[in-house]
């Protein structure tokens, strides 16, 4: 008897809540936008629901718990499973995504010089920096990217964040690629400049050079602007991260310059995985940490 009780109780604090939340979903928008949707509302594409599905999963009164189909498999053979709130919200407002994505030099993108003593195999034991393919600079490098948004009032910019933030970490992630390939070579301490594959000895006379106060040392009239010492090492997981970073940026950059343009209703905080080259990069946003 309780539990029908606690029931209803969500059932008509769903209902009550649908001039909100749930008003995007019509085309009408939310607070009576007449802009139109970015995306269409609908749950997670790998789960393959039907229109009449993604209604019944907004039922609170059964809340049922969607899984994954039969026919259906994720990378790495990943699970996943979700269920619709006890009525906080007409709808679900969460959002995720998994795919693989392709990731291949950009037009004018920075080449790394390629060390000729190198072969294309990883020489770490647990295979860091494997290459994934021989003909890997014609057909790119492939990685997994999972992502879990948490939408709040309202599933606008968690739906248009699960469709375009994997294209952002693609576009960032172009500019480096051919430089990660090449794991045997440390990249630039700039981009756009020669890979740091400088002999050790230049850089133990650059450093004493510069504790001389010789040409080119800091504070030397012929000193160009202030930069890193050239001893300093980027590595690679570096570019990686700052390339995940940007396309955090310009995923919210993007969201805010749309509002204008479609209804795009709430917010959202962002966890993404990412495998790449042997290794797996976290990033989130927000508190879904």
């Amino acid at each position: 008897m309780l539990t029908r009780v606690k029931s209803a109780v969500a059932n008509f604090m769903g209902g009550i809540m649908a001039g909100s939340s749930g008003s995007e979903h019509g085309g009408g928008g939310c607070g009576g936008s007449d802009l139109p949707l970015r995306f269409p509302y609908g749950r997670p594409e790998f789960l393959g629901l039907s229109q009449d599905e993604v209604e019944c999963s907004a039922d609170h009164i059964a809340r049922p718990i969607l899984i994954l189909k039969e026919t259906r498999r994720l990378p790495w053979a990943t699970g996943y499973a979700e269920v619709i709130n006890a009525g906080k919200s007409t709808h679900n407002e969460d959002q995720a995504s998994c795919e693989v994505l392709t990731v291949k030099k950009k037009a004018g993108a920075i080449t790394s010089t390629p060390n000729r003593n190198s072969k294309r195999r990883s020489s770490l034991p647990n295979g860091e920096g494997l290459q994934l393919k021989e003909n890997s600079e014609s057909e790119g490098v492939s990685c997994h990217y999972w992502s879990l948004f948490d939408g709040h009032a309202g599933s606008g910019a968690a739906v248009v964040a699960s469709r375009l933030l994997q294209h952002h970490v693609t576009e960032q992630l172009q500019d480096i690629v051919e430089i990660l390939k090449n794991s045997a070579v440390l990249p630039p301490t700039c981009l756009g400049e020669e890979p740091e594959n400088t002999p050790a000895n230049s850089r133990t006379l650059t450093r004493a050079a510069s504790l001389r106060g010789g040409v080119g040392a800091p504070g030397s009239p012929s000193t160009p602007p202030t930069r890193f010492f050239t001893e300093k090492k980027i590595p690679h997981e570096c570019l990686v991260i700052g390339a995940l970073e940007s396309a955090f940026k310009e995923m919210d950059l993007q969201i805010e310059r749309e509002r204008s343009s479609y209804n795009i209703s709430g917010g959202c905080t962002a966890l993404i995985v990412v495998c790449l080259l042997g290794k797996l990069y976290v990033a989130n946003a927000g508190d879904s940490r």
